[in-house]
């Protein structure tokens, strides 16, 4: 009779006795804190007396702790905004029509670039001096140290990123820059984000450090994979092609507050952002759509020649309604830089008609 499984099954019970033994005797060293809720609930009162300290503002949109989203698909400019974003909050100058509330430092890691082409455009944005840290965490650069491939996901490099945010703590911004290549969560699992990324989010809001993610959008123009990265955010930008654009005038692009939490009106309407070059420079130029309806209405106009457009066609060409078409229409037959036109009669530019250089 072989009586070594019954020896062995003897021998697991007794590891596991001894095991449940030891920990009873170190719960005793080590309590489980109990929870007393009645001590973390305030009643109305309680609350409105109570001394809390004000949630400042890096921007308008951005709190301290403030967790944003920068979506756009591919190729419209996201780099250009978010190293813009960076190097505006560090230096205290205004961003695009935004003003800096104060400088802050910044961390910018990112995922995609070569570090050169990081530098050449950041010494095409600087203008003025830097007020406080922009510092930067290069995929390349922390493959050269350490011979790794740098995700944000991984705990080792998410304790590393909190540790370095608590030895220095001028730095109140992290901007990640893009999400794609900084992960390797699943991009539709929503249990992937909340496990994975959340906690390292909120561990940051803990400390007052405000998270910008720059992230692609899908086909049907929204961000790409799964919606719980929004759950929690502070604010969502979606930056859009313009109607009519090409994609060959360069970085131009439509600024839409997706999600603004506490921020209302005028200061979160769409603008167009355009990025001028001139004399290895570049500079953010911020147009009302209005504006730039306007613009490409009359450039439609010229284009179109003797023939003409019909509000209907024009409508269709730039991507608006055709009650902004009407509404442009009239403002320029008024200013004399349309031919009076009525019914379905095709729109034209007047023939005295002199663009302004």
């Amino acid at each position: 009779m072989n009586i070594n499984p019954y020896i062995d099954n003897e021998t697991d019970n007794l590891k596991d006795k001894n095991l449940i033994q030891l920990n009873q005797e170190l719960a005793k060293f080590n309590p489980v804190k109990k929870l007393e809720l009645e001590n973390a609930i305030l009643d109305y009162e309680t609350l409105l007396a109570a001394q809390l300290p004000p949630r400042k503002k890096i921007l308008p949109w951005l709190p301290e702790g403030g967790l944003m989203m920068v979506a756009a698909e591919r190729g419209i400019g996201k780099t250009y905004f978010a190293l813009s974003l960076a190097y505006a909050i560090a230096s205290g100058q205004a961003f695009m029509k935004f003003e800096v509330t104060e400088p802050a430092g910044v961390l910018y890691v990112d995922g995609e670039m070569a570090l050169t082409d990081i530098r050449e455009r950041l010494m095409a944005i600087a203008k003025t001096s830097l007020l406080a840290p922009l510092n930067i965490l290069s995929h390349e650069w922390f493959y050269n140290q350490f011979e790794q491939d740098l995700y944000i996901t991984d705990p080792p490099v998410q304790e590393a990123l909190l540790t370095q945010l608590h030895h220095n703590p001028l730095l109140r911004v992290v901007i990640f820059d893009n999400l794609s290549s900084l992960t390797q969560l699943r991009e539709d699992k929503g249990d992937d984000w909340r496990n994975n990324m959340l906690p390292l989010m909120i561990a940051c809001r803990r400390r007052g450090v405000a998270i910008v993610l720059i992230h692609h959008c899908n086909k049907m123009g929204e961000q790409r994979g799964t919606g719980a990265r929004e759950d929690h955010l502070d604010t969502s930008i979606k930056l859009t092609r313009v109607a009519g654009d090409n994609g060959y005038e360069g970085c131009r692009f439509k600024v839409n507050f997706t999600k603004a939490r506490g921020i209302y009106g005028k200061e979160i309407e769409p603008f167009i952002a355009t990025l001028i070059h001139k004399n290895n420079q570049v500079a953010w130029d911020v147009s009302a759509i209005e504006e730039s309806t306007r613009d490409r209405f009359i450039q439609l106009m010229q284009s179109s020649g003797a023939t003409g457009v019909s509000v209907t066609e024009a409508a269709q060409l730039l991507q608006v309604s055709k009650g902004l078409i009407s509404r442009l229409k009239k403002e320029c037959e008024e200013e004399g830089v349309l031919q009076y036109s009525s019914g379905k009669r095709p729109m034209k530019i007047a023939e005295n008609w002199v663009p302004k250089t």
